[in-house]
């Protein structure tokens, strides 16, 4: 009896020194000027989510992530109530054109909670307009930009979104022009033509690899336009860091026919999936651009197969890469016809079809995006030190991704500029 008593008092020990150690752990928050809590915190960085979680900016900076009840949070900070919604890097749209240079309408992009916009090919003139981030309706996204297309003489897409060169000293001094003015990456065209039509010039091996050498030298990725999968075989050769689109494995109309069988079945040919397979052991992402893939008409009326089967093979090849291991990173194309301003929720759709789990959906879009970008050690991801751009959705997009769609507040540089007290949006 007497030694129950004294395990008794053993044990009630213990508990008390638990409980004040969980006590003395509590972090008190000091010089911060914002927190965001009392919501299910999803980093970007593909790990598990964090119930009843909190982010605390000083500044436009992150200075702690984590769970409410580890931190102690002064009275007289400002603090935003996720009322158990989901708190989110801001989304990164990494491939759109043209429109994404506006301030005014990189503001449209914000107020959905897309905080970064990267434009893929635009006029060397219009390349400083990427560092205006107020526009007369306010705050916008984070532009960054690749300027114009590099590639030879008449190249794709034609005058005058592109930077012709002909040979590696050109290729060489083309990119160091586009690092002076800007760029936060390269971006390339290995393009023969539209469907079937192979007439136009394309850079050779020697040209990108000096492309692709200067750039990195410089600290820049290059980001590589291929539709046709005869051209990754140059691109993978050459080293470039990321291939935008779907590569179609045809040369023909009736050879990409025959990959499809009486069911409508894509058949992906063997010498695809070792192209796919080297793109992993590379280290090359990949951004679909799965939404623009499956709207532009032009891409499959001109090859015989049903829009269905198109769409089939596109979702077919991503799910393929994915499943091998594959870095996939969310960009719409936006600013080609039929292609939604905002939150690009159709892309997302199509990444969940194609086999990526919510929580992978949205660290393509946060994490991946970011480093296609160029932005990775500034953006993507809610972790101490990064900048602060949030978004706070209402619901969880990891079990429903349409979630993403009903942004409450949106975070950028540390400033809330969407809030439901707001009327602007």
């Amino acid at each position: 009896m007497i030694r129950t008593g004294i395990h008794y008092c053993i044990l009630a020990t213990l508990l008390a020194l638990l409980v004040a150690c969980k006590v003395a752990v509590r972090e008190e928050l000091q010089s911060v000027s914002l927190v965001v809590t009392n919501g299910i915190v999803v980093d970007g960085t593909g790990t598990g989510p964090i119930a009843d979680g909190l982010v605390a900016i000083q500044g436009n900076r992150i200075v702690a992530v984590g769970q409410s009840t580890d931190f102690k949070i002064p009275d007289e900070v400002v603090v935003i109530d996720a009322a158990g919604g989901t708190i989110l890097p801001g989304v990164i749209n990494s491939h759109a054109h043209r429109v994404a240079l506006a301030a005014t309408r990189r503001h449209l992009f914000l107020l959905d909670g897309v905080t970064s916009v990267c434009d893929l090919g635009d006029l060397l003139p219009l390349m400083p307009e990427f560092e205006q981030e107020e526009s007369h309706s306010g705050p916008s996204a984070r532009g960054f930009k690749a300027g114009p297309f590099v590639t030879p003489p008449g190249g794709y897409p034609g005058p005058p979104v592109i930077y012709e060169i002909q040979g590696e000293v050109e290729a060489e001094d083309a990119v160091g022009d586009l690092h002076t003015r800007g760029a936060d990456f390269i971006k390339v065209a290995l393009e023969p033509g539209p469907l079937f039509n192979d007439n136009l010039p394309v850079l050779n091996l020697q040209e990108l690899r000096t492309i692709v050498t200067t750039a990195h030298t410089l600290g820049l990725l290059v980001r590589a336009h291929v539709y046709n999968s005869a051209k990754l075989d140059i691109a993978l050769e050459a080293g470039v860091d990321v291939i935008e689109h779907v590569p179609m494995p045809y040369d023909s109309n009736d050879n990409l026919v025959s990959m499809f069988d009486d069911a409508g079945n894509f058949r992906m040919p063997s010498e695809m999936e070792a192209q796919l397979l080297r793109m992993l052991d590379q280290g090359v992402v990949l951004v679909p651009t799965l939404d623009v893939n499956t709207r532009d008409s032009f891409l499959w009326e001109d090859i015989g197969v049903e829009w269905e089967e198109f769409i089939q093979a596109n979702l077919g090849i991503v799910r393929f890469f994915h499943n091998s291991g594959g870095i996939i990173a969310v960009g719409n194309d936006y600013g080609v016809p039929g292609v939604q301003p905002g939150m690009p929720l159709r892309e997302m759709d199509l990444l969940q079809t194609a086999g990526l789990s919510p929580l992978e959906v949205v660290e393509a879009s946060t994490k991946h995006a970011a480093y296609v970008c160029g932005q990775s050690d500034e953006l993507g991801t809610l972790k101490i030190g990064k900048l602060a751009d949030l978004i706070v959705v209402d619901g969880n997009p990891l079990d429903d991704i349409n979630a993403m769609n009903s942004v409450l507040y949106v975070v950028k540089d540390g400033e809330v500029v969407v809030s439901p007290q707001q009327d602007s949006k």
